[in-house]
């Protein structure tokens, strides 16, 4: 096997010399970065730290960890995999499932916050649905998708108390913008997804208070000739930021650059919308995750895989892409001030990887969570 998983039981003193550190929108050579139990405290060019553990990352990116705020399975089994590819945080996704298996959902990620398996950290959950358009459901149970209740929300937002980051909702439904607004009043995302929307039914829906995209381009209206798809409101207003598979497969390329050319640097967030955890590797088929009948059920994305693809495939400047997948998530959920950049004082979350996009070392909150064999 060529990685190893070491977790320290205790965070350390380290530098790291030698590395381009991808921070402030820009990479920076000749910087190093001194890291003091679990946080940053030295980000620069005259770094001294005599008794610190070196780590020389003989040239490769340094970079912040990176958050995938949009996937799906039980936190331990992801973190498990998804920490060999430089991810230390993640939202972990349900779709929409009986009131017993969220139920279930919510004690598995309560007690792995608890347990802090890792160190990497659960940020909470989101909902894809119950409040979503049955015409776009993909892969989602339809036997669990219900009308707009404002009553039963908030029975969900009960359930899930202080977890609850991120809420799919389709705007069109009949009632769907009295929940958008309850979402609003607790601060939680509302996110617009599987949804039947037009431009705009999509326009109303962001007024109301959407101000995420699920999974932009799927499980949404192709878009036509007059632009009549919530896609378009999604992309053409700087309140909404989008998420967006960077697989090549979920989203045609042309439509990536669409969406590189219309939304701000603030505006996209790099997501894996993985199942892997739950569907096991036999069920992969042309790259991607497919249910019997062909339907599109998930990604075999990992985070460095959506980074590598913004850079090579679409010809986003790595920093740029970093920030999508790292500032950017850590913005919409509320933690930017301690997660999502390399700066002093900031959470020592820390993903090392050369220029082939192969990750050496993944650092979280101070322990190395994970190092190649030979780095």
């Amino acid at each position: 096997m060529l990685w190893k998983i070491a977790v320290f039981l205790k965070a350390r003193t380290m530098k790291i010399i030698n590395g381009q550190i991808i921070a402030c929108g820009a990479v920076i050579k000749g910087a190093s970065v001194i890291i003091d139990g679990s946080k940053i405290r030295y980000v620069g060019k005259r770094a001294k730290s005599h008794s610190a553990d070196v780590i020389d990352a003989k040239g490769s990116f340094v970079s912040p960890g990176f958050i995938d705020s949009h996937i799906h399975g039980d936190p331990a089994k992801v973190l498990a995999h998804e920490i060999r590819y430089g991810t230390t945080a993640i939202v972990t996704a349900i779709s929409c499932s009986s009131s017993a298996n969220l139920s279930k959902s919510i004690d598995a990620i309560r007690r792995f916050k608890d347990d802090d398996v890792l160190g990497a950290s659960v940020e909470g959950l989101r909902l894809e649905g119950p409040y979503i358009s049955r015409e776009r459901a993909g892969a989602q149970d339809k036997r669990f998708i219900k009308k707009p209740s404002t009553a039963g929300l908030c029975k969900i937002i009960e359930r899930c108390g202080a977890l609850l980051k991120i809420m799919t909702v389709a705007p069109e439904l009949d009632g769907a913008r009295k929940l958008i607004q309850t979402l609003k009043k607790k601060r939680i995302v509302a996110s617009m997804g599987h949804t039947s929307a037009d431009y705009e039914e999509g326009v109303k829906g962001i007024d109301a208070g959407i101000t995420h995209a699920t999974h932009l381009f799927n499980g949404m209206r192709r878009m036509a000739a007059n632009g009549s798809s919530a896609a378009l409101a999604c992309l053409s207003d700087d309140r909404v930021v989008a998420e967006i598979i960077f697989d090549l497969i979920h989203v045609r390329p042309e439509l990536l650059y669409l969406a590189l050319a219309m939304k701000k640097r603030s505006g996209i967030i790099l997501m894996t919308d993985s199942v892997r955890a739950e569907a096991g590797g036999d069920k992969v088929k042309g790259g991607v995750y497919r249910l019997r009948n062909g339907t599109i059920a998930g990604s075999n994305l990992t985070m460095i895989g959506a980074v590598k693809n913004a850079v090579r495939a679409c010809g986003v400047a790595l920093a740029d892409a970093v920030a999508f997948a790292t500032i950017n998530p850590a913005r919409l959920l509320g933690v930017d001030a301690r997660k999502g950049s390399i700066a002093k004082e900031k959470d020592a979350d820390i993903v090392i990887f050369d220029k082939d996009f192969d990750v050496k070392m993944t650092i979280v909150r101070g322990k190395i969570a994970y190092r190649k064999r030979g780095f």
